[in-house]
């Protein structure tokens, strides 16, 4: 009888414990949730109009984040919260922009800005260029058996203008896969420019070359010499005048950057960013959207991952991580190119070799209710992530990990991984709201949010000795040189881990759709090109070309299917 009472006090003490501790977790959970859910409502609210880099909402997102860092007691990096930066807004082609046919110098024939040629996006903004003409067949160079070099057999184009013609002799009869490699307009106008010419003036060629937009790129890499492209007929053996004129207003982005109060600058530094810039009304492009003009919110992209960033401050609050320095930064022009990031790694207010590891949080607040499943980019860019990973505690039923090695990807991580500093992207998942105006605060999974922030917070703490972590490179250690004419419309899912592609999301509009994909089909093969990764789907990409029909094989409900799309 004494031993069964015993029992019993023991197991009711222990059921009583356990309800303490459940109910203060419970407790602490909403607490926390209280904090994400005000963070995130505010930064996805519409009175931020979609928070696009340089414009008057991303200043008030800016604005927010620097308060809270000071409410929390975080002190500022740089004399004042804000690290800023310059971005182009666009680049317009003004009426002074002159395109002209001279003999010797006397005015021959001036063409037409718009109707008969235009700058294209290489160009330099401002600039200008009088002189012989030098006819370079289709600016081909190769650097096989053959050393082929159109511009030396050209002759002397040094101080020139070059005429180049798009394309090459034959593509859509006779294609040349080593003629192809060489026959886009960058390459011509890098090896072009690497000859000293003084401009360069593109005109019709192939019958299949693709004719280059007019609208210019508001951040493509621009040559110091005007280069056009003319639509007419060419007159030849005439001087030319060339005189490039484009207007390109800037606007201002904001960095927010803080540090712990103990900062000391002999300390290694724990990074802990997120981008808190996204797509406004969509005026840099960027939007899957189609509808009419609508506000872009972002609250899982990254307004979740701001949140998430500020919790992790709140908790981190006074406490030693192996007296490692945190520095938590929150980044814009991020949808723009990791704009704000790159600004930051080549003007850092610590030695870049103090930087411990980077723990970037892009897009959290989507945890998937039925696969539950947190992906770790960036778990190859350093031999202790993995150790940490396998030593997680978790409750595997409430949440999965999936990890990838790569320390490259679509976010700021990458710009630290490229100094060879370790790093680690946090991410729950893509869904069919992602760069859509459907991306608001109440489809947040916020206990979603908790058990991710648990996994970061542990692997942050068993991370934090004095010892630096050892860095790795991955195996796509250098950003990809691709360029891809064309686009199926397809959003890739990252956690997949079979054979072949898997989609998680199709826009609409697209080519994949009006050709029949779904959401959840797993592409094994486009045209003549297997696919077993989503490498190899951009490899795959890049070859092919605008207006081409393609098959695509994919594997459906475990059914293998073609279907055909035009590119």
């Amino acid at each position: 009888m004494t031993f069964s009472i015993h029992r019993f006090f023991c197991a009711a003490a222990c059921f009583a414990a356990a309800t303490v501790l459940n109910s203060q977790s419970r407790t602490a959970d909403a607490a926390r949730i209280d904090r994400l859910r005000a963070d995130i409502l505010y930064l996805s609210s519409d009175a931020l109009g979609g928070r696009v880099t340089g414009s008057a909402g991303e200043k008030l997102s800016a604005d927010y984040i620097a308060q809270t860092f000071s409410s929390i007691g975080l002190k500022p990096a740089f004399g004042d919260w804000y690290q800023t930066f310059q971005i182009t807004k666009l680049r317009i082609a003004k009426q002074q922009c002159e395109l002209s046919l001279l003999v010797d110098t006397a005015l021959r024939h001036t063409f037409v800005l718009h109707k008969d040629y235009y700058p294209l996006s290489q160009s330099s903004n401002q600039d200008s260029c009088e002189g012989e003409l030098i006819d370079c067949g289709y600016g081909l160079v190769l650097r096989d058996s053959s050393n082929r070099n159109d511009f030396v057999a050209a002759g002397d184009v040094k101080g020139k203008i070059a005429l180049v013609r798009l394309g090459y002799a034959g593509d859509a009869d006779s294609p040349n896969p080593a003629f192809a490699a060489v026959s886009d307009i960058n390459t011509k106008i890098r090896e072009a420019a690497a000859l000293g010419v003084a401009g360069i003036l593109f005109i019709e060629g192939s019958k299949s070359a693709e004719v280059p937009k007019a609208a210019l790129d508001r951040n493509g890499k621009s040559y110091n010499i005007p280069i056009f492209y003319l639509k007419k007929d060419f007159l030849p053996h005439m001087n030319v005048r060339m005189k490039s004129h484009i207007a390109a207003p800037t606007a201002t982005g904001h960095n927010v950057v803080g540090l712990s109060k103990k900062f000391k600058k002999k300390r290694n530094t724990i990074v802990v960013c997120a981008h808190h810039d996204h797509l406004g009304l969509n005026e840099y492009g960027g939007s899957r959207y189609e509808g009419p003009l609508a506000i872009h919110n972002g609250a899982d992209d990254n307004a979740s991952g701001v949140a998430a960033m500020l919790e992790l401050a709140r908790n981190f609050k006074g406490k030693k991580l192996g007296k490692n320095n945190l520095m938590f930064v929150a980044f814009s022009g991020e949808e723009l190119g990791l704009i704000g990031s790159k600004h930051f790694v080549n003007q850092l207010p610590v030695n870049k070799k103090k930087i411990n590891y980077v723990i970037n949080i892009d897009m959290l607040g989507r945890l998937d209710s039925q696969r539950r499943l947190l992906m770790i980019n960036g778990t190859g860019t350093s031999p202790a992530w993995n150790n940490s990973i396998s030593t997680l505690k978790i409750d595997t039923t409430q949440i999965r990990i999936a990890k990838t090695e790569s320390g490259l990807g679509p976010s700021d991580h990458a710009s630290f991984y490229l100094e060879n500093i370790p790093v680690l992207h946090f991410f729950s998942g893509q869904h069919e709201d992602y760069h859509k105006p459907s991306d608001d605060e109440n489809k947040i999974n916020y206990t979603g949010m908790c058990r991710s922030l648990d996994v970061i917070e542990q692997i942050m703490a068993g991370n934090s000795s004095k010892t630096k972590l050892t860095f790795t490179k991955t195996k796509d250690a250098t950003p990809s040189s691709r360029s891809f004419k064309v686009s199926l419309g397809v959003m890739p899912d990252y956690a997949f881990s079979g054979a072949g592609m898997k989609l998680d999301g199709v826009t609409e509009g697209k080519p994949a759709i009006k050709a029949g994909l779904q959401r959840g089909d797993v592409i094994t093969k486009v045209g003549s090109y297997e696919v077993g990764s989503v490498q190899d789907y951009m490899q795959a990409l890049s070859k092919l070309n605008k207006g081409e029909k393609v098959e695509i094989t994919f594997v459906r409900n475990g059914e293998t299917k073609t279907t055909t799309a035009e590119l």
